[in-house]
């Protein structure tokens, strides 16, 4: 699914506006797109649009805090590093980390993948559109391992 999301950022990240879903699914089709690929991308794109960020905008910029037991115990050991990560990097602002956090915590039971704590991630700067977040989609989508551009 990485790989239609990668597609999506390079064809419709800075046109404003969401292109329709049907069009959109054609497109991803006729681009040689698997339609489970499809599906999830489709899906993911719906959870973004639910997304609610206006809550973690009053947060200001906090220190950086430790993980609680229960947040800890979600993720895997990559997750858990890619997190450590970015929070060493400062990638994440308060407002993004905590909202990170909930996504992390709202998400069906059992530890948090790597690429699966990566979606989150997208999900929380893929509408911020500032040069921090380009770099990081840049890198959730075309920094990996195997990736293949369409």
């Amino acid at each position: 699914m990485l790989e239609v999301l990668a597609y999506l950022f390079e064809q419709f990240y800075q046109s404003e506006g969401e292109p329709d879903v049907s069009l959109l699914a054609t497109k991803l089709a006729s681009a040689g797109f698997e339609q489970d690929d499809i599906a999830q991308a489709l899906t993911w794109l719906a959870e973004l649009n639910r997304v609610d960020t206006g809550r973690y905008a009053a947060l200001g910029d906090l220190p950086l805090r430790h993980l609680h037991p229960a947040e800890l115990a979600r993720f895997d050991e990559e997750a858990l590093a890619y997190w450590l990560y970015l929070q060493q990097a400062r990638v994440l602002g308060s407002a993004e980390r905590e909202l990170a956090l909930d996504l992390v915590m709202g998400a069906a039971p059992g530890e948090i993948s790597q690429e699966r704590l990566q979606l989150i991630v997208l999900m929380v700067v893929w509408r911020k559109r500032d040069e921090l977040s380009n770099l990081l989609i840049e890198e959730i989508l075309f920094g990996r391992e195997g990736f293949v551009q369409h």
